[in-house]
């Protein structure tokens, strides 16, 4: 533990701190042995302790169902899928548009039987492109996402940042293990296949 003494700043910083539950044990008590002993900084606490009890009192009790509600009224993102059955209509309109394709093509003259296949290609070029760009910006987004959420993880504390450190490091040693254990099986694999 840090024998060291706070300074000035750090207790008047902790101030703040110890409302929201903040603060550790030793600090807490530090924190009470400097405010036995500095008078400004006792009559903010004061304040600090009276205004947390006005924003108590001032509190509007929100009823049990609101957060249902809220997330309810929110529109939902297009590429939500409530149940299966709201792809029903988007596959039945590929299966149209797939026998429809058919039957122009099957039924079509040759001079447009050979001119299908540049425009087929093509066709098939723009969707696979356009797909591409949608399905980037949605991993982009994804990632951004998971980003925000690990830094809110790991930084709130150190604790949080070395046991996650622990643990992408076992996870290497794993992947290692596995790995030298099937570099010797397949040498050994080898060895007896050479020998017989």
């Amino acid at each position: 533990m840090n024998s060291k003494q706070p300074d000035h700043s750090t207790l008047r910083e902790w101030l703040y701190l110890e409302p929201d539950g903040e603060l550790t044990a030793g600090q807490r008590s530090r924190l009470q042995q400097h405010l036995a002993t500095c008078q400004d900084c006792s009559e903010e606490h004061r304040e600090l302790l009276a205004l947390n009890r006005l924003l108590a009192d001032s509190r509007v009790p929100v009823h049990a169902d609101f957060r249902r509600e809220v997330m309810a009224g929110l529109p939902s993102a297009g590429w939500e899928a409530r149940s299966p059955r709201s792809w029903m209509a988007a596959a039945v309109a590929v299966i149209l548009l797939s026998i429809g394709a058919g039957l122009l093509i099957g039924f079509s003259t040759t001079e447009v039987q050979s001119a299908v296949p540049i425009a087929t290609l093509s066709a098939v070029w723009g969707l696979l492109s356009s797909s591409a760009l949608a399905g980037a910006g949605l991993i982009a987004a994804s990632w951004k996402g998971l980003g925000i959420a690990f830094q809110q993880v790991l930084g709130q504390s150190m604790w949080n940042m070395i046991a996650f450190g622990v643990l992408v490091f076992f996870l290497d040693l794993l992947l290692i293990r596995f790995l030298l254990r099937r570099r010797t099986a397949d040498a050994k694999a080898d060895t007896d296949s050479h020998s017989n």
